[in-house]
Protein backbone atom coordinates (compact mmCIF):
# COMPACT_ATOMS: atom_id res chain seq x y z
CA UNK A 1 0.00 0.00 0.00
CA UNK A 2 2.89 2.18 0.63
CA UNK A 3 5.17 1.41 -2.08
CA UNK A 4 1.33 2.65 -4.46
CA UNK A 5 1.13 5.54 -2.16
CA UNK A 6 4.37 6.80 -2.95
CA UNK A 7 4.75 5.73 -6.60
CA UNK A 8 1.06 7.52 -7.11
CA UNK A 9 2.61 10.85 -5.04
CA UNK A 10 5.61 10.61 -7.07
CA UNK A 11 3.74 10.47 -10.58
CA UNK A 12 1.21 13.52 -8.95
CA UNK A 13 4.35 15.90 -8.24
CA UNK A 14 6.15 15.29 -11.71
CA UNK A 15 3.10 16.05 -13.74
CA UNK A 16 2.47 18.84 -11.74
CA UNK A 17 5.78 19.69 -11.94
CA UNK A 18 5.91 19.20 -16.01
CA UNK A 19 2.41 20.55 -16.51
CA UNK A 20 2.16 23.82 -14.65
CA UNK A 21 5.72 24.96 -15.22
CA UNK A 22 6.79 25.35 -11.76
CA UNK A 23 5.73 28.14 -9.68
CA UNK A 24 8.30 31.08 -11.06
CA UNK A 25 6.63 33.76 -12.83
CA UNK A 26 7.14 34.06 -16.51
CA UNK A 27 10.35 35.82 -17.28
CA UNK A 28 10.75 39.52 -17.79
CA UNK A 29 11.60 40.49 -21.41
CA UNK A 30 14.92 41.85 -21.76
CA UNK A 31 14.92 46.13 -22.55
CA UNK A 32 15.14 45.92 -25.86
CA UNK A 33 16.15 49.37 -27.64
CA UNK A 34 13.37 51.12 -29.82
CA UNK A 35 14.54 52.50 -33.32
CA UNK A 36 13.80 56.07 -34.08
CA UNK A 37 14.53 58.27 -37.19
CA UNK A 38 16.62 61.76 -36.78
CA UNK A 39 16.01 64.42 -39.05
CA UNK A 40 19.03 63.13 -41.52
CA UNK A 41 17.29 59.37 -41.59
CA UNK A 42 19.53 58.17 -39.11
CA UNK A 43 18.74 55.53 -37.23
CA UNK A 44 19.60 55.62 -33.50
CA UNK A 45 18.13 53.66 -30.29
CA UNK A 46 17.05 54.31 -27.02
CA UNK A 47 15.65 51.74 -24.55
CA UNK A 48 11.88 50.92 -23.98
CA UNK A 49 10.94 49.27 -20.86
CA UNK A 50 8.40 46.12 -20.98
CA UNK A 51 6.08 46.44 -18.18
CA UNK A 52 6.99 43.70 -15.65
CA UNK A 53 5.77 40.19 -15.92
CA UNK A 54 3.07 39.27 -12.90
CA UNK A 55 1.94 35.68 -11.77
CA UNK A 56 -1.38 35.08 -12.05
CA UNK A 57 -3.63 33.86 -8.66
CA UNK A 58 -4.81 30.09 -9.50
CA UNK A 59 -8.44 30.22 -10.26
CA UNK A 60 -10.89 28.78 -7.73
CA UNK A 61 -12.31 25.55 -8.11
CA UNK A 62 -15.94 25.27 -9.24
CA UNK A 63 -18.25 26.89 -11.63
CA UNK A 64 -16.87 24.78 -14.32
CA UNK A 65 -18.12 20.94 -14.80
CA UNK A 66 -15.51 18.97 -15.81
CA UNK A 67 -16.75 15.48 -16.78
CA UNK A 68 -14.42 12.46 -15.97
CA UNK A 69 -16.00 10.55 -19.13
CA UNK A 70 -14.00 6.71 -18.17
CA UNK A 71 -15.37 7.08 -14.57
CA UNK A 72 -19.00 8.29 -15.52
CA UNK A 73 -18.50 11.28 -13.04
CA UNK A 74 -18.54 14.91 -13.19
CA UNK A 75 -16.18 17.78 -11.08
CA UNK A 76 -16.45 20.77 -10.20
CA UNK A 77 -12.97 22.59 -11.25
CA UNK A 78 -11.46 25.83 -12.29
CA UNK A 79 -12.23 26.63 -15.91
CA UNK A 80 -9.75 25.44 -18.49
CA UNK A 81 -9.55 22.14 -16.44
CA UNK A 82 -9.52 18.78 -18.88
CA UNK A 83 -10.05 15.72 -17.74
CA UNK A 84 -7.20 13.13 -19.10
CA UNK A 85 -6.09 8.97 -18.54
CA UNK A 86 -4.13 9.00 -15.86
CA UNK A 87 -0.34 8.55 -15.99
CA UNK A 88 -0.57 5.57 -13.57
CA UNK A 89 -3.23 3.05 -13.55
CA UNK A 90 -6.74 2.92 -14.50
CA UNK A 91 -7.97 6.36 -13.27
CA UNK A 92 -8.37 10.22 -14.78
CA UNK A 93 -6.18 13.19 -14.23
CA UNK A 94 -7.76 16.95 -13.92
CA UNK A 95 -5.46 19.13 -15.14
CA UNK A 96 -5.97 23.01 -15.21
CA UNK A 97 -4.92 26.23 -13.82
CA UNK A 98 -4.39 26.07 -10.02
CA UNK A 99 -5.42 22.60 -10.45
CA UNK A 100 -4.45 19.08 -10.94
CA UNK A 101 -6.05 15.66 -9.10
CA UNK A 102 -6.03 12.25 -9.88
CA UNK A 103 -9.53 10.07 -9.25
CA UNK A 104 -9.89 6.30 -9.92
CA UNK A 105 -11.92 3.10 -8.73
CA UNK A 106 -10.76 2.93 -5.57
CA UNK A 107 -8.54 -0.56 -4.91
CA UNK A 108 -8.61 -3.07 -1.92
CA UNK A 109 -5.26 -1.21 -0.87
CA UNK A 110 -6.80 2.66 -0.22
CA UNK A 111 -7.78 3.27 3.11
CA UNK A 112 -11.33 2.60 3.50
CA UNK A 113 -11.71 4.42 6.99
CA UNK A 114 -10.31 8.23 7.96
CA UNK A 115 -8.49 6.66 10.75
CA UNK A 116 -6.78 4.06 8.57
CA UNK A 117 -6.09 7.21 6.13
CA UNK A 118 -4.74 9.04 8.79
CA UNK A 119 -2.55 6.25 9.98
CA UNK A 120 -1.25 6.04 6.18
CA UNK A 121 -0.02 9.92 6.27
CA UNK A 122 1.91 9.47 9.20
CA UNK A 123 5.06 8.16 7.28
CA UNK A 124 4.97 11.44 5.76
CA UNK A 125 4.97 13.60 8.87
CA UNK A 126 2.23 14.95 8.43
CA UNK A 127 1.45 18.89 9.56
CA UNK A 128 -1.63 20.91 10.03
CA UNK A 129 -3.94 17.60 9.27
CA UNK A 130 -7.77 18.81 8.86
CA UNK A 131 -10.07 16.01 8.41
CA UNK A 132 -13.18 15.96 7.23
CA UNK A 133 -16.31 13.59 7.33
CA UNK A 134 -18.57 13.40 4.42
CA UNK A 135 -22.29 12.16 3.94
CA UNK A 136 -20.73 9.54 1.54
CA UNK A 137 -16.78 9.01 2.80
CA UNK A 138 -14.18 11.54 4.40
CA UNK A 139 -11.34 14.11 3.29
CA UNK A 140 -7.88 14.69 4.97
CA UNK A 141 -5.34 17.62 3.97
CA UNK A 142 -2.19 17.85 5.19
CA UNK A 143 1.74 19.21 4.86
CA UNK A 144 4.52 18.15 4.49
CA UNK A 145 8.19 18.94 4.37
CA UNK A 146 10.50 16.76 1.63
CA UNK A 147 13.30 17.04 -0.42
CA UNK A 148 11.90 19.54 -2.98
CA UNK A 149 9.96 21.70 -0.11
CA UNK A 150 6.63 21.90 1.21
CA UNK A 151 3.92 19.57 -0.44
CA UNK A 152 0.14 19.62 -0.33
CA UNK A 153 -1.91 16.38 0.38
CA UNK A 154 -5.39 15.62 -0.52
CA UNK A 155 -6.71 12.16 -0.15
CA UNK A 156 -10.34 12.01 -0.59
CA UNK A 157 -12.45 8.61 -0.75
CA UNK A 158 -16.06 8.65 -1.50
CA UNK A 159 -18.80 5.85 -2.34
CA UNK A 160 -20.90 7.40 -5.61
CA UNK A 161 -23.62 5.36 -7.58
CA UNK A 162 -22.46 2.13 -4.92
CA UNK A 163 -18.90 2.52 -6.19
CA UNK A 164 -15.96 3.58 -3.72
CA UNK A 165 -13.51 6.19 -5.25
CA UNK A 166 -10.34 7.49 -4.40
CA UNK A 167 -9.33 10.94 -5.30
CA UNK A 168 -6.00 12.93 -4.03
CA UNK A 169 -3.31 14.98 -4.88
CA UNK A 170 0.52 16.13 -3.83
CA UNK A 171 0.69 20.14 -4.60
CA UNK A 172 3.12 22.11 -4.46
CA UNK A 173 1.18 25.16 -3.47
CA UNK A 174 -1.95 25.68 -1.11
CA UNK A 175 -3.91 27.40 -3.56
CA UNK A 176 -3.90 23.40 -5.29
CA UNK A 177 -4.49 22.28 -2.63
CA UNK A 178 -7.76 24.06 -2.20
CA UNK A 179 -8.72 23.51 -5.46
CA UNK A 180 -8.06 19.64 -5.55
CA UNK A 181 -10.13 19.31 -2.27
CA UNK A 182 -12.99 20.69 -3.43
CA UNK A 183 -12.65 19.37 -7.10
CA UNK A 184 -12.87 15.78 -5.35
CA UNK A 185 -15.85 16.89 -2.89
CA UNK A 186 -18.04 17.77 -5.86
CA UNK A 187 -17.56 14.35 -7.60
CA UNK A 188 -21.03 13.35 -8.84
CA UNK A 189 -22.83 10.79 -11.17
Amino acid sequence: MRTTMILTAAASTLALLACSGGDKPAAKPADKPAAQTTEKGASTSQPTSAAPATAAAAPAAGGNEVALTKLALKAEAPAGTEAKDAIVGEGVMLQGPGLIVSVEVSSDTRPKTIEDAKKDAEMYTPKNLKEEKLADGYAISFENEGGMGKNYWVMVRREIGGKAYWCETTASQPEQQENALKACKSLKP
